[in-house]
């Protein structure tokens, strides 16, 4: 396994954040390996050091890993306001700075990167090939969501058994009424600016009001004659079968990433 390095960043507004880095096996700056941005799976989580499957995946693979903290991450609350923490748009450009600190440094290569992420990371994968699209080369999204408003729209129906629809009300404002702030952050609305390769997946579960957005963004890369690819498992996937799912997922992701960034030059 390869070991985990940490390195800081600047974010656009002077803050401070620090992101882990792992290099594969024989990489230099005289032979940059290409590089895969791994955004946390929760926007309030951290990277955790240690042992992660799909970083040691990526990196026996071939391929440089970072996993950047952004303004909403654990550990930074009192660097910035209530507000930065749900300001998704910022935290997405946090983690294009971070990529791009990494670039500049010469350990990757500067031509081959992608951006791959499962749930919120998800979400920040397809928000940073819309924002930061001449930084990336493609990218991954397991699990994600990409439209805020239908979310806490659907979250209501579920609003005697969990939390979230009031929480994110309460720090997101009524969709029928903020709808200009939840179009804004809702990256399935700007899927036309996604100029690169995406690959979709999304588990089949019980519940499968997120696996529709998913669906959604497929239906736009379609639309928008953008290229993709896509893996639904049409059974729910319990956790017997977690197995034989992940191993037939990561080859499909290391097949795509074998031909849109590894082999691009």
């Amino acid at each position: 396994m390869q070991a985990m390095s940490v390195m800081q960043y600047q974010t656009s507004d002077g803050r401070s954040l620090d992101a882990y880095v792992t290099l594969p096996a024989g990489a230099s700056r005289s032979n940059p390996p290409p590089l895969v941005v791994v955004p946390p799976s929760d926007p309030w989580d951290r990277p955790a050091w240690g042992y992660d499957d799909l970083v040691q995946f990526l990196a026996s693979r071939g391929y440089a890993v970072l996993q950047p903290n952004h303004r909403g991450s654990n550990g930074y609350n009192g660097q910035f306001t209530e507000e930065d923490r749900y300001d998704f748009v910022a935290m997405s450009d946090d983690i294009g700075a971070a990529a791009a600190t990494l670039v500049k440094s010469g350990l990757v290569d500067r031509n081959r990167v992608g951006i791959m992420g499962q749930n919120y990371g998800g979400y920040f994968a397809i928000e940073g090939i819309e924002r930061q699209k001449e930084l990336y080369r493609c990218a991954v999204t397991l699990d994600g969501f990409f439209d805020w408003g239908n979310l806490v729209t659907e979250l209501k129906y579920f609003q005697y058994r969990s939390d979230s629809y009031a929480y994110f009300r309460r720090k997101l404002g009524d969709p029928k009424v903020e709808r200009e702030k939840y179009h804004a952050i809702s990256p399935l609305n700007f899927v036309a600016q996604a100029g690169v390769p995406v690959f979709v997946s999304h588990a089949k579960a019980d519940d499968d009001v997120y696996r529709a957005q998913s669906q959604r963004l497929v239906g736009e890369l379609q639309r928008h004659n953008l290229p993709h690819e896509t893996y639904f498992p049409k059974e729910v996937v319990r956790p017997k079968d977690r197995l034989a799912d992940q191993v037939e997922l990561y080859g499909r992701i290391e097949a795509f990433l074998e031909k849109h960034l590894k082999a691009a030059r």
